[in-house]
């Protein structure tokens, strides 16, 4: 990649370019991504470096809007699907987009935005369906009460839990239940 291809990525703030080089700032003694929206410098001020720890070594400091230091951007596949590991073991536990957007190391909102474009659901509408699959299973086939299964699949009320239920099913967790059984007689 030549330096007037990676300029032209700095003057439009290109993210496609996040990872695979980065820009330091002389005047400044600051690198960036190629998508920071810092200030765009003079051309003749600028270095480019392939890797964040070059211009470490170089003296530049890493800037602390784009924060190039942190890790390279990672796939967004490998974040949604860090995600949903997460999600899908941890459905029952108190999961806030905070907390979740810690553990793939993102920003709740490039998580969120990301999430919805590749599953099709906010990661708190994955959770909420995670937690009425599980439940639906419960009430299928177990003896748990309706309160026991509430607190196994992460809801802190069974009211909540009862509403949320009527919601995505159409009937209440009780006669889910009456027509599972109904069935299997």
């Amino acid at each position: 990649m030549n330096e007037d291809f990676m300029w032209e990525a700095v003057e439009r703030c290109d993210s496609k370019y996040d990872g695979l080089f980065f820009y330091a700032v002389k005047t400044t003694n600051i690198f960036c991504r190629p998508s920071c929206k810092s200030r765009t410098p003079d051309r003749k001020n600028v270095l480019f470096f392939k890797m964040s720890r070059e211009a470490i070594n170089h003296g530049f400091r890493p800037c602390k809007r784009c924060r190039p230091d942190l890790h390279e951007l990672p796939d967004e596949r490998e974040v949604v699907a860090g995600a949903r590991d997460i999600i899908e073991k941890e459905y029952s536990s108190p999961i806030t987009l905070e907390k979740l957007s810690k553990e793939v190391g993102m920003s709740k909102y490039y998580l969120q935005r990301t999430f919805k474009e590749k599953v099709g659901l906010t990661p708190n509408q994955y959770i909420a369906r995670m937690r009425l699959t599980k439940s639906k299973e419960l009430l299928k086939e177990s003896s748990l009460s309706i309160l026991q299964i509430a607190y196994e699949v992460g809801y802190r009320s069974s009211s909540h839990f009862n509403v949320m239920f009527r919601q995505h099913y159409g009937c209440s967790p009780t006669d889910y239940r009456k027509i599972c059984h109904r069935e299997n007689i």
